[in-house]
Protein backbone atom coordinates (compact mmCIF):
# COMPACT_ATOMS: atom_id res chain seq x y z
CA UNK A 1 0.00 0.00 0.00
CA UNK A 2 1.17 3.01 -0.90
CA UNK A 3 1.14 5.95 1.02
CA UNK A 4 -0.67 9.55 -0.10
CA UNK A 5 0.89 12.61 -1.66
CA UNK A 6 -0.53 15.38 0.21
CA UNK A 7 -2.55 17.77 -1.87
CA UNK A 8 -0.64 20.78 -2.87
CA UNK A 9 -2.63 23.90 -2.28
CA UNK A 10 -2.32 27.50 -2.97
CA UNK A 11 -3.62 30.62 -1.05
CA UNK A 12 -3.47 34.01 -2.34
CA UNK A 13 -4.24 36.90 -0.24
CA UNK A 14 -2.27 34.51 2.25
CA UNK A 15 -0.82 37.67 3.51
CA UNK A 16 -4.18 38.75 5.54
CA UNK A 17 -5.38 37.58 8.31
CA UNK A 18 -8.02 35.21 6.99
CA UNK A 19 -5.29 34.21 4.33
CA UNK A 20 -2.71 33.48 6.75
CA UNK A 21 -4.87 31.42 9.16
CA UNK A 22 -6.19 29.84 6.12
CA UNK A 23 -2.75 28.69 5.25
CA UNK A 24 -1.71 27.28 8.90
CA UNK A 25 -4.61 25.35 9.06
CA UNK A 26 -4.13 23.53 5.71
CA UNK A 27 -0.52 22.99 6.45
CA UNK A 28 -1.60 21.71 10.04
CA UNK A 29 -4.42 19.25 8.17
CA UNK A 30 -0.68 17.96 6.09
CA UNK A 31 -1.65 19.63 2.53
CA UNK A 32 1.86 21.00 0.98
CA UNK A 33 0.82 24.70 0.86
CA UNK A 34 2.39 27.86 -0.91
CA UNK A 35 0.66 30.84 -0.09
CA UNK A 36 1.33 34.22 -2.24
CA UNK A 37 0.07 37.96 -1.65
CA UNK A 38 1.56 40.90 -3.44
CA UNK A 39 2.25 42.07 0.72
CA UNK A 40 6.42 41.79 1.42
CA UNK A 41 6.39 38.54 3.42
CA UNK A 42 7.90 40.79 6.68
CA UNK A 43 4.34 42.32 6.55
CA UNK A 44 2.27 38.81 6.65
CA UNK A 45 -0.03 37.80 9.78
CA UNK A 46 1.35 34.66 9.97
CA UNK A 47 3.65 32.35 8.01
CA UNK A 48 3.44 28.06 8.81
CA UNK A 49 7.40 27.13 8.40
CA UNK A 50 8.48 24.79 5.95
CA UNK A 51 5.78 26.23 3.40
CA UNK A 52 6.43 28.36 0.37
CA UNK A 53 5.74 31.89 0.43
CA UNK A 54 5.63 33.70 -2.53
CA UNK A 55 5.17 37.90 -3.05
CA UNK A 56 3.44 38.05 -6.73
CA UNK A 57 0.97 40.41 -8.32
CA UNK A 58 -1.56 38.10 -9.42
CA UNK A 59 -2.72 40.80 -11.49
CA UNK A 60 0.44 39.32 -14.04
CA UNK A 61 -0.54 36.44 -15.83
CA UNK A 62 2.95 35.28 -16.04
CA UNK A 63 2.93 35.53 -11.64
CA UNK A 64 -0.30 33.52 -11.65
CA UNK A 65 0.94 30.82 -13.52
CA UNK A 66 3.59 30.69 -11.36
CA UNK A 67 1.32 30.48 -8.42
CA UNK A 68 -1.10 27.99 -9.79
CA UNK A 69 2.41 25.66 -11.48
CA UNK A 70 1.98 22.25 -9.66
CA UNK A 71 -1.07 23.19 -7.70
CA UNK A 72 -4.32 20.81 -7.57
CA UNK A 73 -6.25 23.39 -5.28
CA UNK A 74 -6.89 27.08 -5.53
CA UNK A 75 -8.52 28.86 -2.26
CA UNK A 76 -8.38 32.94 -4.13
CA UNK A 77 -8.84 35.71 -1.17
CA UNK A 78 -6.39 38.19 -3.05
CA UNK A 79 -8.16 41.76 -2.74
CA UNK A 80 -7.65 45.56 -2.96
CA UNK A 81 -9.96 46.27 0.16
CA UNK A 82 -9.29 47.48 3.69
CA UNK A 83 -11.87 48.03 6.03
CA UNK A 84 -14.94 50.09 5.74
CA UNK A 85 -12.79 53.64 5.64
CA UNK A 86 -10.96 52.12 2.61
CA UNK A 87 -14.08 51.30 1.19
CA UNK A 88 -15.51 54.72 1.41
CA UNK A 89 -12.72 56.39 0.17
CA UNK A 90 -11.46 53.45 -2.94
CA UNK A 91 -14.51 52.61 -4.38
CA UNK A 92 -12.91 52.13 -7.89
CA UNK A 93 -9.81 50.24 -6.99
CA UNK A 94 -12.79 47.46 -4.61
CA UNK A 95 -14.19 46.78 -7.61
CA UNK A 96 -10.69 45.69 -9.04
CA UNK A 97 -11.53 42.64 -7.23
CA UNK A 98 -14.74 41.44 -8.63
Amino acid sequence: MSAQRPESVLVTGAGGFIGGHLMTALAESGHRVRGVDVKPRDDWYQLPSGHEALELDLSKPDACERAVDGITTVYNLAADMGGMGFIETHRAECMLSV
